[in-house]
């Protein structure tokens, strides 16, 4: 169950009187391999970073991005 070892999951463990399952932080997915671990979701790879983002360089969990020479990363948005 969920409160002992967090059910075997990698981030979160969620039940319900049925069931349980395993999900992830923001930024990670389910493993194809293993339903209790999280992999890091390369925004880079499946094209989900912003779309004015000249250069995607993933990260754990998230993406930054790199600019062309004459620009540069916007502060807010990153």
């Amino acid at each position: 169950d969920c409160n002992h070892d967090n059910g075997g999951c990698d981030h979160e463990c969620e039940e319900d009187k049925y069931d349980e399952w395993c999900s992830c932080h923001e930024g990670f997915k389910i493993s194809t391999d293993d339903w209790r671990k999280c992999v890091d979701i390369d925004e880079c790879e499946d094209s989900t970073h912003h779309e004015d983002c000249h250069t995607c360089v993933n990260t754990e969990g998230n993406y930054t991005c790199r600019c062309r020479y004459g620009y540069e990363l916007d502060p807010k948005t990153k």
